[in-house]
């Protein structure tokens, strides 16, 4: 038991894991926060519609942000900067230089910008804050990265801030499939048949699939079977055949999304977990792979 648990927690991985997870998460971050230039003025300075700080961190608990630090006749440059200065450090993470502490850095930018105006940001930007939060814990700078150039590395890591990614993962799939059982349109099925036919949804002209009783009827199946499979979805992951075909329903599930729906970039966020869920053996295969090619 003791065994299984020290295994469980501790064993050692091979480090080019997060080092996949570093890069997707850091790109991400910098274009996420790159749109947000635009916005600064209206959304997350003292001259925007949220302007009254001491209000919103009442109104949030308490919370703390760097936008609420006090800068008398320089707030909106201080929000220019706060911006650039995530964009720099979510660009640092993803090449890996200094990559906890450019981790760290961006989740503080991402807690900073939730806590100030979480009324224009979603679940793609709750992922992407907490990613950065495990990715500061794990040395995710061991492989592929500055860091790793310019000295020596272990490549050999604890698999811990793995484990808690992973568990992580499982719980946001099981907390979306709990929540749609109190739903009553994924009760009956009919959800898929009214996102498909709202334009503010879909990319597509939905009310074409809407005449057939066919299709009706195979968007309901799909339905509950999505939400089946993200309840069911941490015990799939137990076992390694069941895994495997969860990861690839889940990459097609996502793929379907993308393809069909405005759903900004929650998507791929949600695809660019899927590496923490494979195989540590996978990353050696396709460095091997990459070198073979490139010689």
């Amino acid at each position: 038991m003791q065994h299984a648990w020290h295994t469980l927690w501790f064993k050692l991985i091979d480090a080019r894991q997060y080092a996949v997870l570093r890069i997707l998460f850091g790109g991400l971050s910098a274009l996420y926060f790159l749109e947000l230039l635009p916005y600064i003025n209206n959304q997350f300075s003292h001259s925007g519609w949220l302007g009254d700080i001491q209000q919103i961190a009442q109104q949030n608990g308490g919370s703390w942000s760097v936008f609420f630090i006090p800068v008398d006749g320089h707030a909106n440059t201080i929000a220019y900067a706060i911006i650039s200065t995530g964009i720099v450090s979510a660009f640092l993470m993803m090449i890996g230089w200094q990559s906890r502490a450019s981790s760290f850095m961006t989740w503080l930018i991402w807690v900073s910008l939730w806590n100030r105006n979480p009324l224009i940001l979603d679940g793609d930007d709750a992922i992407l804050k907490i990613m950065c939060f495990y990715l500061m814990l794990a040395p995710c700078g061991n492989a592929w990265s500055v860091d790793a150039a310019l000295s020596k590395t272990q490549q050999k890591v604890a698999v811990w801030p793995l484990r808690l990614i992973q568990f992580q993962i499982a719980l946001l799939y099981f907390v979306s499939g709990w929540v749609k059982f109190q739903s009553i349109e994924w009760e009956n099925g009919t959800l898929l048949h009214y996102v498909l036919i709202n334009p503010e949804y879909s990319r597509w002209n939905g009310w074409l699939l809407m005449d057939s009783a066919l299709i009706k009827h195979l968007l309901a199946l799909l339905v509950w079977f999505i939400r089946d499979w993200e309840v069911l979805f941490p015990l799939l992951l137990i076992n390694r055949y069941t895994r495997r075909v969860s990861i690839v329903i889940g990459i097609l599930f996502h793929i379907g999304l993308l393809l069909t729906l405005h759903l900004r970039w929650f998507p791929v966020v949600m695809l660019a977990l899927y590496p923490a869920l494979l195989s540590n053996k996978v990353f050696i295969t396709l460095e091997k792979k990459w070198l073979k090619t490139h010689k």
